[in-house]
């Protein structure tokens, strides 16, 4: 991409959209749509020289004004949001309009989506998949990341300032089961190299994982000796796992929509039996180097704690 181009980023509010900006250049031109106007407010002053809107994604008026004149698109849909599908399928049918007009400069749809979007048990990974289908039926260039579980999950910069030699994880899930972690700025850096690289990077899905198998157990006894601390792992009941959930995500669990929830439990049913699963070797390939391991992350957080 180039300064001639224009880059819309939807979520941009966000974590994943705020480490896919920092790999980016300065120079580019944004329109960076978000939600709210406290959002709004804040990505103002982080990029002053990008254009900021806010409006209702489901309105196929309002993808169609955010995408007029756009280069490309990087959309992040709104996690557990009871519209996300119908957000991503409006956003495809403006890109496709968009792609179409004559003189249209439109040339890369990017969608982040999730590990095993086929798996129909977990509802945010399930609406993924109507979007994702929706993408590759459509004709527009693009490509699709399907990145596995944030390593920002793990909480060792929290434990490296508690007080005392001993702290508690409550793991709301079996924490013997396998799961396959990524750091969102190795993320970031991978979308903005497909990004700047474009047509090399057209009509593909990449599973995104920079581990392969670990578990929480073994998460937080790497935790525990980069702390110095004993880190106890006690699962807790389904509903404190729903609850403490709702808080870490939506700051709350009693004003969020039943459908919300529901893939709240749903998700956290089938992690407690199943994990989430890939290879990190796609995105080794895509950053020409090794991932950042757990280990490494957990060393970086507790460096940032001090």
């Amino acid at each position: 991409m180039s300064q001639s181009d224009l880059l819309v980023v939807t979520s941009a509010s966000g974590k994943q959209a705020t480490h896919l900006l920092r790999f980016l250049p300065s120079s580019l031109p944004l329109r960076l749509i978000c939600h709210s106007e406290s959002s709004a407010d804040r990505l103002r002053v982080s990029h002053p020289n990008a254009e900021v809107l806010t409006g209702d994604l489901s309105s196929l008026s309002f993808c169609a004004s955010i995408l007029h004149n756009a280069t490309a698109l990087y959309h992040i849909g709104p996690t557990f949001h009871p519209f996300e599908t119908t957000i991503g399928l409006a956003l495809v049918h403006a890109a496709s309009t968009e792609h179409g007009n004559r003189n249209s400069r439109f040339r890369h749809f990017i969608y982040s989506s999730v590990l095993h979007s086929s798996i129909r048990k977990m509802l945010n990974h399930d609406c993924k998949r109507y979007v994702e289908e929706a993408i590759v039926e459509s004709g527009l260039p693009y490509t699709i990341l399907q990145p596995t579980h944030f390593m920002e999950m793990i909480p060792a910069a929290k434990f490296a300032q508690e007080h005392g030699d001993r702290v508690v994880f409550p793991a709301k899930w079996d924490p013997s089961v396998g799961f396959s972690f990524v750091a969102l700025k190795d993320f970031g850096e991978a979308g903005a190299k497909v990004l700047r690289e474009g047509e090399k990077h057209y009509s593909a899905s990449y599973e995104i994982c920079g581990t392969g198998r670990v578990t929480y157990n073994e998460i937080m006894g790497i935790v525990g000796q980069k702390i110095g601390k004993e880190v106890v792992v006690e699962q807790v009941g389904l509903q404190e796992a729903v609850d403490g959930f709702m808080e870490m995500m939506f700051q709350g669990s009693d004003e969020v929509d039943p459908y919300t929830r529901d893939g709240a439990e749903r998700m956290l049913l089938y992690y407690n039996r199943r994990g989430l699963i890939g290879n990190p070797n796609v995105l080794e390939w895509l950053l020409g180097r090794k991932p950042t391991s757990v280990a490494e992350w957990v060393e970086e957080q507790v460096a940032k704690s001090e």
